[in-house]
């Protein structure tokens, strides 16, 4: 969708939801007028009995009525709220402010995954803040393993054709996105904390029998109202709810633990089975998106499960208030009614309960994917092949402003490729645009450019390289450890691509020179694509595959076109910036 539909539509949502704000205040206030005149009517009916509370019986019935519609239009109005906060973050999105979306997956960096950091897959201003849709921590977790992890060409190809009918949806994606929103985040925090309880969690049954003494609590009590066979059946009344009162408050701490987990998960899961109703209801084409639906339907109806444990939890909070445990418990063990209906669920769906969240994760993660073509960005579906190949035309640096970015054309034609070049001429920038469009086509999604054919390869980077003083290693010793990691890995023979910035700039030129010549001898293989930068012009005298990027002057300051261009640099411009900076005289 364009700028100018979101806009539209959020224009449209904006009015409508002033409308129903608007509808909400007068409800409200004539509901707040019926009350007190029921009130006022009740009162009155002290002096004219027959007239007054009928009267009040009449205010009584429109109060409910005008609250079942005030109730609804609060729904309404928190919907139109969330759905209005969907098209301006996508708005944001399309303006490229989405440096300052809130989540940016910082929980999911792991210091010894270094191409999350060189490529800003996760962190701040990275990809993962970019495209995120996910509003579970599954599916948050879920998208940025899929970023991260090799995939097969198998799953490379189902999950692209899954990504590409969500793209062609953005109804679909929108509602979904709204509907997640819609979960408190609290109530997120707590449905966490149930699905971690369940795991190994095992709820004792309870015989039905057991409810045999409050059906004779009950009778008893019938025959009190109506004094049947006083005064035993005031007797078996008054015993059985002293004993039942007993025995619940006997196992009151047991029953708490118990509950705990699902006490106030009612409003957090009834938007839960609203996001799944949406799936359950989508008629899909792609097998990979057919495959997960139909495991939310093959056995059990999730969204009727759902809801079953949302009148469960909503059970659960009645109990909190003490004169309802009381009268709940004396009548009916009421406790152990809800540890009933919660262990029949649980015997029913428990072993479900995962694949629900799992298929949910992965549907908020093929969203996110989508999202790149739903916003308009320049994207394309890759074309993944199961021969060793990476071509491409107008790849771009997904991160950059698209007003400012340069894409280039390149064709690997050979297992190494040395980039020479000037400081800031955009070496660095074009491995990690290779990377992070790889990592986008290895994940099923879009990538920024007009086209890209690649293959699977698992990939390794040594670029940020930073030391570390409580560990003793210097940032010379950090690379040599990256650079040992994509030996030993490339002795598996398996197909791989390596990304190597300023090869050795942490030593010496000598050693720097041997060591370079050593690692491209060894990551020259069929199997494995390395890329190389460097400011040694010696190393590209190897009769491999050389590339540069250079510079030029205009009216004394130095200009870039950021092209790769072939061949060994001829240029340099560290003399210039040193005068630039007045280090060295003009």
């Amino acid at each position: 969708m364009s700028f100018i539909d979101f806009q539209t539509k959020y224009d449209i949502t904006h009015k409508k939801s002033m409308h129903i704000h608007h509808c909400c205040n007068i409800l409200s206030l004539i509901r707040f007028l019926l009350f007190i005149l029921v009130i006022v009517f009740l009162l009155l009916g002290y002096f004219w009995q027959n007239v007054c509370y009928g009267l009040a019986g009449v205010a009584l019935i429109a109060f409910l009525i005008v609250v079942k519609v005030h109730h609804h239009y609060k729904k309404q109005d928190v919907y139109i709220d969330a759905l209005q906060q969907v098209y301006l973050k996508h708005l944001q999105r399309q303006k490229g402010k989405w440096k300052d979306f809130e989540e940016c997956g910082n929980t999911f960096l792991d210091e010894h995954d270094y191409k999350s950091f060189d490529l800003d897959i996760l962190g701040k201003n990275s990809l993962y803040q970019m495209i995120c849709l996910a509003f579970t921590s599954q599916g948050k977790k879920q998208l940025a393993s899929d970023l991260i992890n090799d995939h097969c060409y198998e799953d490379m190809k189902e999950r692209q054709e899954a990504v590409k009918e969500l793209a062609n949806h953005p109804e679909f994606v929108i509602q979904l996105e709204t509907l997640g929103s819609l979960i408190p985040r609290q109530k997120k925090d707590s449905i966490e904390n149930w699905l971690y309880s369940i795991q190994n969690q095992s709820v004792r049954s309870i015989s039905p029998f057991l409810f045999l003494f409050p059906l004779i609590v009950c009778l008893s009590l019938l025959c009190v109202c109506f004094h049947w066979f006083m005064p035993y059946s005031q007797i078996i009344l008054e015993a059985g709810v002293v004993l039942q009162l007993c025995i619940a408050f006997f196992f009151y701490f047991r029953h708490q633990a118990l509950f705990e987990p699902i006490a106030y998960l009612s409003t957090g899961l009834e938007s839960y089975a609203q996001c799944y109703a949406q799936i359950v209801n989508n008629l899909f084409t792609s097998g990979y998106l057919q495959k997960l639906q139909k495991q939310l339907t093959e056995q059990e109806d999730v969204v009727f499960a759902i809801h079953q444990l949302s009148s469960i939890s909503q059970k659960v909070i009645y109990r909190h208030n003490i004169f309802a445990f009381i009268i709940l418990n004396g009548l009916g063990l009421f406790d152990f009614y809800i540890h009933y209906q919660y262990a029949q669920w649980l015997k029913q769906y428990q072993h479900a309960i995962p694949v629900w969240f799992e298929v949910l994760a992965k549907f908020e993660s093929l969203m996110s994917l989508s999202v790149l073509k739903i916003d308009q960005f320049d994207v394309v579906l890759p074309e993944i092949q199961k021969e060793k190949t990476l071509v491409f035309t107008h790849l771009c640096h997904p991160l950059i402003d698209p007003q400012q970015v340069v894409g280039n054309d390149f064709e690997m034609s050979d297992s190494l490729c040395v980039i020479t070049g000037s400081n800031m001429s955009g070496k660095t920038t074009f491995m990690r645009s290779i990377g992070l469009n790889l990592v986008l086509a290895y994940a099923g999604g879009f990538v920024f450019g007009k086209s890209l054919s690649c293959s699977p390869m698992h990939m390794m980077t040594s670029m940020r390289v930073k030391d570390n003083v409580e560990e003793g290693i210097s940032t010379f010793y950090g690379e040599l450890l990256r650079i040992k990691e994509m030996i030993e890995y490339a002795k598996k023979q398996q197909p791989m691509i390596c990304f190597i910035d300023e090869i050795f700039k942490g030593t010496n030129s000598l050693d720097r020179i041997a060591g370079a010549k050593a690692t491209i001898e060894k990551l020259s293989l069929p199997y494995a694509y390395t890329f190389l930068t460097t400011h040694d012009l010696e190393l590209g005298q190897l009769k491999k595959q050389n590339y540069h990027f250079d510079e030029y002057y205009q009216d004394e300051h130095i200009c870039f076109d950021y092209k790769i261009k072939k061949g060994v640099s001829q240029s340099s411009n560290g003399q210039f910036l040193l005068k630039q900076v007045g280090i060295l005289d003009k």
